[in-house]
C-alpha cells in the first residue's frame, strides 16, 4: 500500500468516526491514542533500540479507532435498540400468561362439569343459566383480552387470581352457596345477612325455576298424592332437595321453592344469619300469601310469616332495593286481606253480624302475638265494634294504614332489643290507644276486655286509669295481695316514658318515669305479674307486686 493509498483509507476511517455516537469525544479519544503511543514507543526503544517503523503509529491509530468502533456499537445496540431484550421479556410475560390460562380452563371446565353433574341437568339446558352462560363468555373472552389484561397484572398482581375466583364462584351450586355461611362469624350481621340473601337468592331463583318446569308432566300424579312415583320424577325431586329446594303446592299447581332456612334439612350454621333477614328467605320459601285473592295458608299461619315480615321491614330501612318493595306489598296487601276478609272467608255473618271467631282473631292482634305493627290497629277496631257493633276503623283501613305501623315502629315507639324483649315508647300515640282500651272497658265492663291483654297492655291500662284517678279500674288489674290505696298516686300517663320487659320475661315490666315527676314517684316502678285461670278456663294475667 503506497502513501496515496493510506491517506484515503485513513480518510474514510474518520469519516466513518465522525458519524458515530455524540457521546464518544473525538479529541479525547485521539489524546489517548497518542500517550498509549508515546508510552508504546518508548518501550520499543528500551527494548529494540530499533526505528519505528513508518507504519507503526498508523496501525497503533487504526486499532485504536476499532476498538472505539467496536465498543460504540455494543454501547448503541443496548442503550439505543433494546428491541432484543424487550422481546424477550414480552415473550415470557405472553408465555405465562398462556400458562396461566390452560390451566384455568381445566379448573373452570372441571369446575363446570361437577356443577353440571350435581345439579343433573342436561348441557344444553345447563349452557342457559344465564349466570352460566356469564362465566362461560368471561372464558371465552380471555385469549382476546391478553393484552390488557397483562397491563393490569403488572400493575396489580393480584388481578388474574381475582379473575379466576370470581369465574369460579359463578360456578357454586345452591348448595355450595349455603355452606358459605360457614365462613362467616358467628352470629352475623343485618348487613352480612341481607347481602348474602341477596347474593344467593339472585342465583337460586333460575335453577329452582328449570326444576319447576319439569315438573309440569307430572302434576296429575302428584296432585293424586301417590305412594309410587315414577322413576324419574323421583330423582328430579332428590336432585332439587340436595339443593334445600322444597316441593310445594300453591292451590294451582306444584313447584320447587329454595328452602334452606325454615326446611326439614336446613343445616345448623343457618342460625348465623341475623334473625331479622328472616323475611327474606321466607318469602323466598314459601312466595306470595295471596292466591286469587285468597290467602294461601290458613289465617293463623299467614299472620306467623308476616310477624317475620314485619321485622324485616322495620330493620331494612333503605327500602331502595326490589327485595324490600316486594316484601312491602306483601305485608300490606296480606294484612288488609286478614283484616277485611274476601268471600270465601268472610269476617261476618248473615245477619251482618261480626263472628266470633273474626273477634277472636282481632283480640289475638291486639295483644301482640302476631307482632306490633298491627296492634294498635286491631285494638282501635275491636274497641269500636264493642262500642256500636261497627267499626270505622275498619271500613277505611287501606294499605297506607297498614304500612304507617311500620313506620310507626322504625320511629322507635316499639323496640325490640337483642335479647328478644319488648319496649314501648309512652308517646301520644300509645296514650291515646291505651285510652281507647279504657273506655271499651269501661263503657262495656266486660271483663274479656282486659281478660286478654298481655303484660304489658295490662301495666299500660293501669298506668293510664291510675293517672286519671279511677282507682276502682286499676285495682281489676291487680291481684288480692295489693291494695291500690298503698300504691303513690301520679297525675296522668304522661309521667312515664316507656314501659320495658326485664329480665327476659313477659311478667316482669318496668315503667320509665320522666325526671319531671322522679320527685313524687321515684326513677321507675317496676311491675311484677302472675297468670291466672279465668272461669272458663282461659288465663289472664293480673299485677302482684309494685316497687319503686
Amino acid at each position: 500500500m503506497d502513501d496515496k493509498q493510506f491517506e484515503k483509507r485513513m480518510e474514510l476511517l474518520k469519516k466513518s468516526y465522525d458519524r458515530m455516537e455524540p457521546q464518544l469525544d473525538p479529541e479525547a479519544v485521539f489524546a489517548q491514542i497518542e500517550a498509549e503511543n508515546a508510552t508504546q514507543q518508548a518501550q520499543e526503544t528500551l527494548t529494540t533500540q530499533k526505528p519505528p517503523s513508518r507504519w507503526q503509529k498508523p496501525a497503533v491509530w487504526i486499532a485504536s479507532v476499532a476498538s472505539v468502533l467496536l465498543l460504540s456499537v455494543l454501547v448503541s445496540s443496548y442503550v439505543i435498540n433494546p428491541s432484543t431484550f424487550v422481546q424477550t421479556a414480552e415473550q415470557e410475560q405472553n408465555q405465562e400468561y398462556d400458562e396461566w390460562l390452560s390451566n384455568f380452563t381445566k379448573k373452570y371446565q372441571e369446575k363446570r362439569e361437577h356443577m353440571r353433574k350435581e345439579l343433573d341437568i342436561p348441557e344444553k339446558e345447563f349452557s342457559e343459566i344465564s349466570k352460566v352462560q356469564m362465566a362461560d363468555n368471561e372464558i371465552n373472552s380471555l385469549p382476546k383480552r391478553k393484552e390488557m389484561f397483562q397491563e393490569i397484572q403488572n400493575t396489580n398482581h393480584d388481578f388474574l387470581k381475582s379473575l379466576e375466583k370470581d369465574a369460579l364462584d359463578n360456578l357454586q351450586t345452591p348448595r355450595e352457596l349455603i355452606q358459605l355461611i360457614e365462613t362467616y362469624e358467628d352470629p352475623m350481621s343485618f348487613e352480612e345477612s341481607y347481602f348474602f340473601y341477596s347474593r344467593y337468592s339472585h342465583s337460586v331463583e333460575e335453577i329452582a325455576g328449570y326444576y319447576s318446569n319439569k315438573l309440569a308432566p307430572y302434576e296429575k300424579v302428584l296432585s293424586q298424592k301417590s305412594q309410587s312415583l315414577p322413576t324419574d320424577l323421583n330423582k328430579l325431586i332428590a336432585s332439587a332437595e340436595k339443593q334445600y329446594f322444597e316441593l310445594q303446592y300453591n292451590g294451582q299447581s306444584f313447584s320447587f321453592r329454595p328452602n334452606p332456612v325454615f326446611g326439614k334439612d336446613a343445616p345448623d350454621y343457618i342460625e348465623r344469619l341475623h334473625p331479622r333477614v328472616l323475611g327474606y328467605f321466607k318469602y323466598l320459601a314459601t312466595g306470595s300469601l295471596l292466591v286469587g285473592g285468597d290467602l294461601l295458608y290458613s289465617i293463623e299461619d299467614s299472620a306467623t310469616i308476616l310477624r317475620l315480615y314485619e321485622k324485616t321491614l322495620v330493620a331494612d330501612n333503605l327500602s331502595e332495593t326490589n327485595d324490600f318493595n316486594v316484601l312491602k306489598g306483601e305485608f300490606e296487601n296480606t294484612w288488609l286481606a286478614i283484616f277485611k276478609g274476601n268471600e270465601t272467608d268472610p269476617i261476618r255473618t248473615k245477619t251482618g253480624q261480626y263472628k266470633p271467631e273474626y273477634i277472636d282473631l282481632l283480640t289475638i292482634i291486639a295483644n301482640g302475638e302476631y307482632g306490633e305493627a298491627m296492634r294498635e290497629t286491631a285494638q282501635l277496631i275491636l274497641g269500636e265494634i264493642k262500642l256500636t257493633g261497627q267499626s270505622k276503623t275498619l271500613e277505611q283501613l287501606t294499605t297506607y294504614d297498614i304500612w304507617m305501623g311500620i313506620l310507626h315502629l322504625r320511629e322507635d315507639t316499639f323496640m325490640q332489643t337483642e335479647d328478644g324483649t319488648t319496649s314501648i315508647a309512652i308517646d301520644d300515640a300509645w296514650i291515646e290507644q291505651t285510652k281507647s282500651l279504657y273506655n271499651a272497658y269501661v263503657k262495656t265492663k266486660d271483663d274479656t276486655i282486659i281478660n286478654t291483654l298481655d303484660p304489658i297492655n295490662i301495666v299500660s291500662l293501669f298506668l293510664y286509669a291510675n293517672g286519671i284517678g279511677d282507682r276502682e279500674t286499676a285495682q281489676r288489674l291487680l291481684s288480692d295481695d295489693v291494695n291500690i290505696n298503698t300504691v303513690v298516686q301520679f297525675n296522668g300517663m304522661e309521667n312515664f316514658t316507656a314501659l320495658h320487659e326485664m329480665g327476659s320475661s313477659q311478667l316482669n315490666i318496668r315503667a320509665t318515669v320522666k325526671s319531671a315527676a322522679h320527685g313524687v314517684i321515684g326513677q321507675q316502678l317496676s311491675f311484677e305479674l302472675t297468670s291466672v285461670v279465668t272461669e272458663n278456663g282461659a288465663a289472664r294475667y293480673l299485677i302482684n307486686a309494685i316497687s319503686e
